[in-house]
């Protein structure tokens, strides 16, 4: 028995030498995986390969099995049960064991080690549905296949992994071939989603992109056998959730995977959608009791508001029209998501905000190409036809409301400075004016360049060339940076003297600076509060910078001239930004496994008493947050309701019916340091006018009134 014990130990330890003198061109992420896993799986095999039933203990190879979640891995089987050769059916898998030596491994040992792999990289939480696929030579002899199926299953039984194994035989056909070399998929999986297509109104993209459990769900008949039944699968708790929301349509599952790691009751975690609602449930994974659900209305989708905007527009072919979007921004800073659309065609230009919820397009906006109103102006001051010699010193699109929008523009060929206005709609010159110029752009460029001791222009990069006539004295207004400074100049127009001119340190070498001194060589560790230039007049500009790690702060201020370090100080902070949050967190009672999301992290002294401002929210609530940085004592702390979620309490205790059209003239969160903080709401159906105060931290109705409209 010690004999066994000791032949066994330097089995384990040869195979550990074995990874770690292997190729240093081998990626280090990978090498702790395929050792590790190795030994682990071989503690548990004990390495001994098993002959296959009805097989002689030769070489040769008896067939192969196909391993499927969405990597897929092909093993070429010999006689004695151990793998004769690997190939990786699509990237995902070549990805996560290409460094893995899985050639001469057991059926099952290989089986264990790709599972281990799967579940390292976290592939296994959310798919516990493996598909096996046995070729037409292990297929076709029922001895052969009964015994390989008995390694398959004890293999991964062994995992802990794995719910449900679908068994699929390979198939040889046009049809299935072509589809296997499509999507890298086995040719048991291509003929699951040749049925499905059968079974389904999907495309068959959209049915091989599924998730295993959900291809083998549109099945009419599947061999499948559950070997664990700790769990209920996260297939049956698919359709525990799909059952209870009463959903007929078809949905998409964003999140589902099991949390069985720091909680009392493992539980499954799904978030599903069918474009107008999502839902969230919790659902028990023994014994499929729904712990917690909550459903959520969405948005109208990308695409949707894109349709609104060009059939209001008047285009009827995106395509045919060679419409261009430049901006799809789904905007909630105003109270009323929207989506915020910008595209263009040949002739216009076009600007959309489309209520988010109904679809209504509540602002529209268009005008001709900016490069139209360019060559209208440029035509009409004879210059088209030099148009290289001209330069635009302000190209603007001036609209916001006004009864007539136009584009202001600025140019000149160094002799002449023409100004003009175009009207945005129609192309028409609303207005111009000419005026020659003593002192053209480029000499005052050459000026500004040669005081600055720049020998070749092209090492400046200027941001600002502006002719100002706001005071007696004309002058060019110029702004140009190098690598190491910044400058700034002003150059009477008619004589060419330097009227202003000033030189400072960029900011991001003050910056450099300040980090340098307080021994921080790498930025990305502190946390900037404060960077700004200071000038305004004083003898010596310079740069005020406050920055921390989260342990200490410093406050630096840098000579904006010359760089030198003008005033430091370094302050210790009793508590970390992480702490806060750690703090804030505790304090706001949120359970643990609900995802958080901080959209604000700053460290204030305004008042007098540093403090971590912080501001973050959950699926149901947004909360704001001030923790003495110092003491760690909450000064101030809010939670609130959404303003959609207190907006639909309002419509439903007015009792306003889906669908009906209401106005809101007023929707605004009262806080200010009150009691008790609300949202006041004042809105209209055209005959009545309801106002309403909606308590923020639980949505309670505070105050109602409803006054008929004359």
């Amino acid at each position: 028995m010690k004999r066994i014990i000791v032949l066994f130990m330097m089995l384990i330890l040869s195979i550990v030498l074995v990874g770690c003198n292997v190729d240093k061109k081998v990626k280090v992420k990978f090498r702790w995986l395929s050792t590790l896993t190795t030994c682990l799986v071989l503690a548990l095999c004990i390495g001994i390969s098993i002959p296959l039933a009805g097989c002689n203990n030769t070489e040769e190879e008896v067939g192969t099995v196909t391993m499927e979640i969405n990597p897929g891995v092909e093993y070429v089987i010999a006689r004695n049960g151990n793998v004769k050769a690997v190939r990786f059916l699509n990237d995902d898998a070549e990805k996560l064991l290409e460094e893995i030596e899985l050639k001469g491994q057991s059926l099952k040992s290989a089986l264990s080690i790709t599972v281990a792999a799967y579940k390292a990289a976290g592939l296994m939480e959310s798919n516990d549905t493996v598909l096996i696929s046995f070729d037409k030579k292990i297929s076709g002899d029922e001895k052969l296949k009964e015994s390989v199926s008995e390694v398959v299953r004890e293999a991964l039984e062994k995992t802990k992994s794995v719910h449900t194994v679908v068994y699929a035989a390979a198939t040889d056909n046009d049809e299935t071939a072509a589809i296997a070399k499509k999507y890298g998929v086995s040719q048991g999986k291509a003929q699951l989603i040749a049925d499905a297509k059968k079974n389904s109104s999907m495309s068959e993209e959209e049915i091989a992109n599924l998730p295993l459990d959900e291809l083998v769900g549109l099945q009419k008949d599947v061999n499948s056998t559950i070997i664990d039944s700790e769990y209920i699968g996260i297939h049956k708790a698919k359709a525990i959730a799909l059952n209870d929301s009463g959903c007929a349509a078809r949905v998409e599952f964003t999140e589902a995977r099991l949390i069985n790691k720091g909680v009392k009751y493992p539980y499954y975690r799904l978030v599903f959608n069918d474009k107008r609602t999502q839902w969230t449930y919790l659902v028990n994974a023994v014994t499929g009791d729904i712990l917690e659900k909550n459903e959520v209305a969405l948005f109208i989708s990308l695409e949707e508001a894109k349709d609104i905007a060009l059939k209001d527009a008047g285009i009827k072919d995106k395509n045919e029209a060679k419409v261009v979007f430049t901006k799809e921004e789904l905007s909630r800073n105003s109270g009323r998501p929207c989506w915020i659309l910008e595209f263009y065609t040949a002739e216009y230009q076009y600007s959309y905000k489309i209520d988010a919820k109904t679809g209504e397009i509540f602002f529209f906006d268009y005008h001709i190409d900016i490069r139209k109103a360019k060559e209208i102006a440029l035509t009409d001051a004879g210059v088209y036809a030099d148009i290289a010699k001209i330069t635009f010193t302000v190209e603007e699109y001036v609209g916001g409301g006004i009864k007539t929008p136009y584009f202001y523009f600025v140019f000149n060929n160094d002799a002449i400075q023409w100004t003009y206005r175009i009207d945005a709609t129609l192309g028409n010159v609303l207005e111009k004016s000419e005026v020659t110029l003593l002192i053209s752009l480029r000499k005052a460029r050459e000026i500004a360049l040669n005081d600055a001791g720049i020998t070749d222009e092209n090492e400046a990069t200027f941001t600002k060339e502006e002719l100002n006539r706001s005071t007696d004295r004309p002058c060019w207004i110029l702004e140009f940076y190098t690598e190491k400074y910044q400058y700034s100049y002003k150059i009477d127009a008619k004589t060419g003297e330097i009227v202003f001119s000033t030189r400072y340190v960029s900011m991001a070498k003050a910056k450099t600076i300040a980090l340098s001194d307080a021994e921080f060589s790498d930025s990305n560790k502190v946390v900037f509060t404060v960077e700004e230039l200071v000038d305004g007049g004083i003898k010596t500009p310079y740069y005020l910078f406050v920055f921390n790690n989260g342990f200490t702060q410093w406050t630096y201020r840098i000579d904006a001239t010359d760089g030198s370090v003008m005033y430091r100080n370094k302050e210790v902070l009793m508590v970390s930004m992480d702490k806060a949050k750690e703090i804030a967190l505790a304090d706001a009672e949120i359970p643990e496994g609900v995802e958080v999301v901080f959209t604000k992290e700053i460290l204030s002294r305004n008042s007098g008493r540093p403090c971590w401002i912080l501001e973050f929210y959950t699926e149901k609530y947004q909360y704001s947050y001030k923790v003495d940085a110092k003491t760690g004592e909450v000064i101030f702390s809010r939670r609130y309701i959404y303003i959609e979620r207190a907006r639909e309490i309002t419509l439903n205790d007015a009792g306003i019916e889906e669908g009906e059209r209401v106005k809101f003239t007023v929707e605004e969160l009262v806080d200010g340091g009150i009691k008790t903080p609300y949202y006041l709401f004042v809105f209209n159906n055209g005959r009545a006018q309801w106002t309403y105060r909606i308590d923020a931290t639980d949505g309670g109705i505070q105050f109602t009134d409803k006054e008929e409209l004359k």
